[in-house]
């Protein structure tokens, strides 16, 4: 498939990224919110430029990452221990950055990150401003011809 055949146009991917919401209903819900015990600036660090690869391997690599940590997460939810649940949701949330920092590499990856942050609410997490930013970047990277 040639590449001119993947362009969308900038309507059809703010249509896209605004329908994600609406598919939030199909996509598993994430454990309680816990408060991080991160300091903003730590939050900040997940999402350092120089995380963001730009091989497919690192993007395969940070949803391998991140899948473990949701499972992990997943599992300790309502149990007894809630230091472990506490350290599980911390490796949750740096997994989470690190992934929505790493460039998707398509625009199956990028609809994958976006139903992600939806069901991680990510507008509510203190390194929303720089992961949408990141977001914006895969799209624009992803939407301008080669």
């Amino acid at each position: 498939m040639a590449a001119a055949d993947l362009n969308l146009s900038r309507r059809a991917l703010l249509g896209a990224a605004f329908a994600a919401p609406l598919s939030a209903a199909t996509t598993p819900s994430f454990p309680r919110k816990r408060e991080s015990r991160e300091t903003p600036d730590q939050a900040q660090k997940g999402l350092d430029p120089r995380l963001r690869g730009d091989d497919e391997r690192g993007w395969d690599r940070a949803l391998a990452r991140f899948r473990r940590a949701e499972a992990a997460l997943a599992a300790l939810e309502g149990g007894p221990d809630e230091d472990a649940f506490g350290d599980a949701h911390d490796r949750f949330n740096l997994a989470l950055r690190r992934l929505l920092a790493v460039p998707a590499p398509d625009f199956s990856a990028l609809a994958t990150k976006l139903e992600i942050a939806v069901a991680a609410e990510l507008a509510e997490l203190t390194y929303a401003p720089p992961a949408l930013a990141a977001l914006a970047e895969d799209a624009r990277r992803l939407s301008s011809p080669p």
